[in-house]
Order: structure tokens, then sequence, then C-alpha cells
């Protein structure tokens, strides 16, 4: 920086400048304006008395003066008042014409008037000391650079503000936000020119001039200035304040305010003032982006609901009420073919918003007739309805299996017709169409699956008594014949003993091979129906049945929580037909004769009504496993044999309502799990409450009389 331009600049010298320079040792840079050198040399040691170290220049012409302000900077001028070829006027006017308006400039003299004194302070001198009263010097000197620092400052504050004032008026009016201030009551006070802009005025001017009635003329909605005057008074300022003006050619913007108190000094409210910026067009993209997110949520929500359910009706009330949020419609109609060929309304939504003749009009049934024949959509207009809520209106084909089956109509305003709502109705029509056939298919599924479960049971049913029926034939002929054997033999034994070892022997080995038949025989019974069962119920015929395979050597773990209650009938047989396959399959498949087995019974609630709750079943074997996902209803991997056991038991729990899982691993064993509900039925009894009326025999009375 040179020595003129740091003229303006705020010096580093000041206030402080004694306790620096006692701080630092900076020497006084004092400028001698003096033809003298003795007068110098009497200056230059008062001011080092005063404790100044001093860098100073003597000058005693105007070109020394001038070439000593441009070589450094100076803190002090001391100047004598008369000069043969130089004066202080003239060293004073030569200070102002190069800037140093705030350099302290003293005048020491010995031969000065008190009117020349004083005409030199006028023009800017400022101070005066006597040549005799040196020792005013030094606390002149100090005086005159704390009062320079202070118009250095003060000048450079000012400058600071007009910058500011001028950096301000420049962002007030080229700001991008409408810039206000308003009185208490909502005057408008001040207004940058963006404001007049926004609000389409040709000037601020003509804005402040024109807007007398700010509540009446500016707002769409004048319970918006209210909630603005409240949250002003009450929070003192508001941000993102939403509202809706009008502009001066009538049209309506949106406006996002931020804005504060004014107060006077007394703290009562003086105005408001603030920024103002144009939200129309982000609040018409809010809006589009909403509408489009409803849309997509809608057509989410139909996709759901046309996956979730298969109730018809459900499936069109809903529909139709997704439609009507989406696009506005005023009233839609789903209208099937009759036998007769003619359409008829299946549902509908909003018909009362009508006019009653709406649907009767030619246009809207050449567009039924169109839509059945074309299958494809067919706007048409409502000319002469007088109802800007249906001014227009769409008939889409009801499309299955490629034959439009039936018409869906909307009613609605203008934006009905526009190209993006037609498509979405198009689009949930089309769903709507395959929900329709989908829930027309599962209607047929599941008749189809009733019929078969039905067949089911009733081969169930059969198989049952079959079983009876074959035990009954096994005991009443083969058992009775070979235990008939049996006694004849022992008597002939008795009565006849045989003369020789080797006929002893053989009559005794027939003896114990028809034994061993009458044994096979019960056994077969017992498994084909066990009389048990029908006799004493779940528990006990579980046991002997359990007994009967512990003598043969399996390891069973047994638990039980039946109850003493009987189980009604089927599920009793059910159960243990479970556990009978379930174990037959582990003899045979599992490699293992260790089992866990047990059965629970679970109330539904607590209290919980007599007879409610389920019964749970689970079979645990601990033998080689298998995978169920390669498998699938099989035991263990082989031939289609194997897998009817698995069936069997499914289709029994199945039957009974029950829940049947398979849970296995190579290596880590099965585990089956069956969970029964209780049911309503006969508690206990014979084959007969499970089969139905037992067979006749050939005589006509029933079969089963006996026991083996």
């Amino acid at each position: 920086m040179t020595a003129r331009e740091s003229r303006t600049q705020p010096s580093s010298h000041g206030a402080k400048q004694g306790a620096e320079r006692d701080a630092e040792r900076t020497p006084l840079r004092v400028l001698l304006v003096e033809d003298s050198a003795d007068d110098a040399l009497l200056l230059l040691r008062e001011l080092r008395r005063g404790g100044y170290e001093v860098l100073h220049e003597r000058v005693d012409t105007a070109e020394g003066m001038r070439a000593a302000l441009e070589k450094r900077d100076w803190d002090v001028v001391i100047s004598d008042h008369a000069m043969p070829t130089f004066s202080a006027p003239a060293a004073l006017e030569l200070l102002r014409e190069n800037g140093w308006q705030d350099l302290p400039f003293i005048i020491v003299s010995g031969h000065i008037g008190e009117d020349a004194a004083v005409k030199a302070m006028k023009a800017g001198a400022h101070d005066f000391v006597a040549k005799d009263s040196l020792a005013r010097l030094v606390p002149a000197i100090e005086r005159e650079l704390r009062d320079a620092e202070e118009r250095r400052q003060h000048r450079h504050a000012q400058q600071a503000l007009r910058l500011a004032e001028e950096k301000y008026r420049g962002i007030f009016e080229n700001a991008v936000e409408g810039i206000f201030q308003t009185t208490a009551d909502g005057s408008l006070v001040t207004a940058n020119p963006m404001m007049a802009r926004i609000f389409g005025y040709d000037s601020p001017q003509e804005m402040i001039e024109t807007l007398t009635d700010v509540e009446g003329m500016f707002y769409v909605e004048p319970t918006r200035r209210d909630e603005f005057t409240r949250r002003m008074q009450q929070d003192g300022m508001v941000f993102d304040f939403e509202t809706q003006f009008y502009r001066k050619d009538g049209g309506v913007i949106w406006t996002s305010t931020n804005a504060r108190v004014v107060r006077h000094t007394s703290g009562e409210v003086a105005g408001f003032e603030g920024t103002v910026e144009d939200i129309t067009e982000r609040k018409r993209a809010e809006e589009e982006l909403r509408r489009s997110l409803d849309r997509l949520v809608a057509l989410h929500e139909a996709g759901n609901l046309l996956g979730s359910t298969l109730e018809p009706e459900e499936v069109a009330t809903r529909l139709l009420g997704i439609m009507r949020r989406i696009s506005g419609l005023t009233a839609a109609v789903i209208s099937l073919r009759e036998d007769g060929g003619q359409l008829g309304v299946w549902r509908s939504i909003g018909l009362e918003r009508l006019e009653p003749q709406t649907r009767y009009a030619p246009v809207v049934k050449e567009a039924q007739e169109s839509a059945l024949k074309s299958e494809t959509s067919r706007l048409f207009r409502l000319e002469d309805q007088g109802n800007e809520s249906a001014a227009v209106g769409l008939c889409l084909p009801l499309r299955v299996r490629e034959r439009a089956v039936g018409v869906l109509e909307v009613y609605g305003p203008e934006a009905l017709a526009e190209n993006d709502a037609v498509a979405i109705l198009e689009s949930l029509t089309s769903q709507a169409a395959s929900a329709f056939e989908n829930a027309r298919l599962y209607e047929e599924l599941a008749e189809r699956e009733k019929r078969l479960q039905d067949l089911v049971g009733k081969i169930l049913v059969a198989q049952e008594e079959e079983r009876r029926r074959v035990a009954y034939e096994v005991h009443d002929g083969l058992a009775q014949v070979a235990a008939a054997a049996h006694q004849h033999l022992q008597a002939f034994a008795q009565y006849h003993p045989s003369q020789s070892e080797e006929g002893r022997e053989d009559l005794t080995r027939v003896s114990e091979l028809v034994r061993q038949t009458v044994g096979e025989a019960r056994r077969i019974i017992a498994n084909l129906r066990p009389t048990a069962l029908d006799d004493f119920g779940l528990k006990s015929a579980v046991r002997l049945h359990l007994d009967a395979l512990r003598a043969e050597g399996w390891r069973i773990n047994y638990e039980e929580s039946l109850g003493d209650q009987r189980l009604p009938a089927t599920t009793e047989t059910a159960i243990f037909r479970v556990i009978q396959e379930a174990l037959n399959n582990v003899g045979k498949h599992a490699g293992t004769k260790r089992v866990d087995l047990a059965l629970e019974r679970r109330t539904a609630g607590i209290p919980a009504p007599e007879g409610s709750g389920r019964i749970r079943l689970t079979v645990r074997d601990y033998g080689r496993g298998f995978v169920p996902e390669s498998s699938t209803n099989r035991w263990a991997p082989g031939g289609p044999g194997e897998r009817v056991g698995m069936t069997g038991m499914r289709e029994r729990v199945a039957l009974l309502g029950g829940d049947f899982r398979v849970a296995s691993r190579p290596g880590a064993g099965t585990l089956i799990v069956a969970e029964i509900p209780l049911l309503a039925g006969p508690i206990g009894g014979n084959a007969r409450d499970v089969v139905g009326k037992p067979a006749e025999g050939p005589t006509g009375a029933p079969t089963g009389g006996g026991r083996g």
C-alpha cells in the first residue's frame, strides 16, 4: 500500500498508541516543517523527554513536504508558522489537497499573534503551541492522536453505513422475493419492485396507492388475515405462512410469507415487515404430485384388494370407492348382461347425485352398446344436464375370456376426460374383470373341492366300514374256526394220545400253529377295529396298542392329558388311525423303534365352553429322517405306496377341520403334529357312530355281536 492510499485507511495508532509504543517501542513518526535545525532539535528533545522514540524528517519547502508525504505515513505534523520559503497555512493547504484530513497538524511558533493563531485553527490546524511553552507539546500531541483516531473511525463507520445502505438498496431493488412493510392495521407502507411484480402492479408506488383495503382487496380468505395478525401478536413472527391473494388482474396466487413484528420504543406494535414468495407453481406441482400419489396408492390398494379377496360383491363395492377417490367421479355403475342380453345394474355408487333420466339418455345407451360391441372404451358428453359435477361420461367394457360380459359406466366433471384419468379407469376395469373371473373360477374350484372332500369322506367311511366288516368276518369266521380247531386238537390229544414220540411232536406242532393262527386273527381284528376303542375310548385303545408294541421291543415314551371325558367318536377314530399309521410308518421306514408320543387337550380359552378346544397329537421318532421338499407327502424316499399313509393321515385330519404338519431332516428323525378341533358329535360309542348303520349279516341281524 502506498502512502497516498493509506490516507483513507484507519491508522494503527490511536487511543492505544502510547501503550502500544511502550510495549513495542514503536517510534512516533513526526514530519517537522521547520527551517531552523536548532528549533527542530529542541522539539525532538521535548518529545523524547515525553517518552517518545521519534522517527522524523525535517522539510522547509512545499516540494520537500510533498516528497516526504509520498515517502511514508506520518503520525503528526509539527510546523513553524512563518519561514522564508514556506508557511504553516501553506503546509496545511498542501495536506488537505493531498487527502490527509485526519493527520494532526500542530503549529509551534514564537512569533504569531492571537489573531493569526485563531485564523490558522479555523483553517484546519489542530492546535497551537508557543515555543516558550513546549511543555504543552507532548499532551497536545497525545490528545490530537486520540482525536484523529476517533475522526478516522467515525468517517469509516459513516462510509460503512453508506455502503451498507447502498447494498441494502441493491438487495431491496433486485431481490427475487417481495419485501414489504405494513402498519399494524395492514396498510402497505413499503414494497420493493418484486413485490409489485408478484401481484401484477407496474410499480411499488402503484401497489401502495391501490391497496387501500388489504383485507378486502388482497386476501382470498379474509380469515387468513385474522390468523396472520393473531400469530404475529402471539409469537412476534411467522414462517412459511401460506395464503392465497388476489392479483391486480383478479387472478389468484399462492404465497409464502416470512414476517416479524416491528415495535415502537414503548413496545407497542407499529407494524409488520417481511418477505413474500410466489409459490403458485410449487402448489400446483404439489397438488399434481398428491393426485399422482393418490392414484398410485389407489392402484396399489386395488391390486391388493383384487389379489386378497375372491368375493365378487366386495371387489365391486370397494373398487367403485377407489375409482371415485382417485378420479373424482360423481357416480359409477357396474351393469352385467342378463339372460335376455339386456344390461342390469349389479353394483353402483353415487347414482343419487345424477339426474333421474341421465342414464336413459340416447347418448348413454349408444355408448353402452358401442362399448359392448367394440369392447373398447367410449367417452360421451352430457350436453343438457346443467350439472357441472356430471359433464362427461365413460363406458368401459368388462371383458372376461375375451368377451364383454358387462359395462362399467362412470360420470363426472370435465377432468374425467383427461387421458391419464381414462387410462387409470381402464386399468382398474381390466383388473376388476380379471378379479371377477378369478372369483368365478374360485367358486367352481371350491365346489369341486367340496365334492372331492365329500368323496374322500365317503371313502374313509367306507374304508372304516370295510375294516369293521372284515374284522367281524375274521372274528366270526376264521377266528372262531381256528379257536374251535385248537380246542378239538387239545381234546383229541387228551383222549387219543399218540403211542409214538414222533406222533406226539407232530400233534403238538399242529396245535401250536393253530394257536398262533388264533392269536394272529385276534391281532388282525384289533388292528382293523380295536374293541377297546369302541368300548373304552381313545385313551385305553392307545395304551393297549402301545403296550403291544412295547412287548415287541419298542421304546415308546407316551404322555397324555386328555382328561376323563370321552371325545366325539369321529375324533377318536381319526386320532387313533393317525397314531396307527404313524407308528406303522416308523416301523417300516425310520429304522428305529424309539418314539415320543403325546396327546394333549387344549381349551379354547378361559372360561371355555364345555367340549370346546383342540386335541394336539405329536409323534416324534429318532430314525433316519428324510427331506420333505424332495419327497412331498412321503415318509421316506421310495415308491408311490409310501405316500398313501401320509396322505391318509392328512385327509383324516383335514376332514375334521384340523391342521397336519410334518418336519423331518436326514439323520435327525421326523416330527408329526396334528391339531384337531373338538366339534359337536356323538361322544364315544361303537363303530356305527363313525361309519353309520352297521352292515347286516345273512340273517338280517347286525354282525359283530361277539368279541374274540
